[in-house]
């Protein structure tokens, strides 16, 4: 197969369907990724052919990000001309040969460039968007409705891309050339193909959903084996019992400083060591202490299973990345969908409650202590997900489509 992968947002959105290029790649299949530019070297260390996107939409994404849903919509009226270029540079493709395309729904133009070169289109969703149900809301509503209302509230997925809808009809219609038919992106996702890439041991398929909408696993990346700690890092681990890790990934927060200080109170409070990663901009850089060691990121499949708690944002990839682990959680959730992954893992049996208000140093450090006692069930959940392949099943069902 020549498989077309197009996906636009962060690193998030990004290595996962560069896991699922790897795959299809190892199947013997010759896939190209399409991503916004900035991502070529991290494709071209792994081996995949790639072409970059206009990326200026990334900028866009940062500044909006956590201001809610008005604040996307608001921002969504006013970069037409990006998201023209945006898509006139996946139009672009479809001069390429392809026999199936696999796309993210941020890239707003995937299902259409299939529909040009006349293959299978499948979206490929990282979290529950666009299939309703009346088991849970959607998880990107700010607040949780009634459960009589919980189907009504997966129409806000189609109220985000809405402002987008006119710049997309007439690029279809001047680049593509696809004058009649036009078809909403969330109707294309709902009633067409679509890959759940999340652990159905952490969200299982509700009753209503169809079979094609189970989910098959996540799509993982295999361990980098040439990555090596730092010298501190190395040592810090090995100089004491395994500590708290403490990152928030892309959240930011209006006064890094206070949640900094409020951090390490609340691990010392509970009697831990702490490796803290600053990420982009939650926590405030600092210099390293003797229980304390702080760095921009690392390695989660490498580093968090030397961990004994996880505190984190609720973001998917780092939950996926703490259950493969085994490592019992601390949600601090933001915004978006990081309350629902919270509340998953809290019932999964891997974290205590979420850390919803206020966070003080007490709620920490009973939440840290907490988790710990989950330790268990954390390594039963990692079990679960190490039977779980999610890529090749995904590389399955795109073969058997295409």
């Amino acid at each position: 197969m020549r498989p077309l992968l197009i996906t636009v947002g962060s690193r998030g959105d990004v290595q996962q369907f560069l896991a699922l290029a790897r795959g299809l790649l190892a199947a013997g299949h010759r896939p190209v990724l399409a991503a916004p530019r900035r991502f070529e070297p991290l494709a071209t260390r792994h081996g995949v052919e790639f072409v970059p996107l206009y990326d200026e939409m990334l900028e866009l994404q940062n500044t909006v990000k956590g201001q809610g849903v008005r604040a996307a919509i608001t921002a969504a009226r006013s970069v037409r001309p990006m998201v023209r270029r945006l898509l006139d540079d996946q139009a672009a493709l479809t001069a390429r040969p392809a026999d199936v395309v696999v796309y993210h729904p941020k890239s707003l133009g995937g299902p259409y460039v299939a529909e040009k070169l006349g293959v299978p289109a499948f979206a490929g969703l990282l979290i529950p968007l666009y299939v309703p149900t009346s088991a849970f809301p959607s998880p990107i509503v700010p607040v949780r409705p009634p459960g009589p209302l919980n189907r009504a509230s997966w129409r806000i997925a189609a109220a985000i891309e809405a402002p987008y809808r006119s710049v997309i009809r007439t690029w279809r219609a001047e680049a593509l050339g696809l004058r009649d038919g036009f078809v909403p992106m969330a109707e294309l996702v709902r009633t067409g193909n679509v890959l759940h890439a999340w652990s159905p041991h952490l969200l299982p398929a509700p009753a209503d959903w169809p079979d094609s909408a189970r989910p098959i696993g996540f799509w993982t990346m295999p361990a980098d084996d040439t990555w090596a700690p730092p010298e501190r890092l190395a040592r810090f681990l090995d100089e004491g019992e395994p500590p708290v890790y403490v990152g928030f990934g892309s959240s930011t927060t209006g006064d890094p400083d206070v949640l900094t200080a409020t951090v390490l109170e609340g691990v010392r409070l509970a009697g831990r060591r702490a490796v803290l990663a600053t990420g982009w901009g939650a926590l405030r850089p600092g210099a390293d202490a003797d229980d304390v060691l702080v760095m921009e990121e690392a390695p989660h499949d490498w580093l968090l299973p030397r961990v004994a708690v996880a505190v984190h944002h609720g973001g998917v990839g780092t939950a996926a990345a703490a259950l493969r682990a085994g490592v019992p959680q601390v949600v601090r959730p933001f915004v978006g969908d990081q309350p629902f992954w919270a509340s998953r893992l809290h019932r999964l049996g891997v974290a205590p409650e979420p850390l919803r208000g206020r966070l003080t140093a007490a709620r920490l450090a009973a939440a840290i202590e907490k988790a710990a006692e989950l330790a268990p069930a954390a390594r039963v959940s990692a079990g679960h997900l190490g039977a779980e392949d999610g890529v090749a099943t995904a590389v399955a069902r795109i073969a058997a489509a295409s």
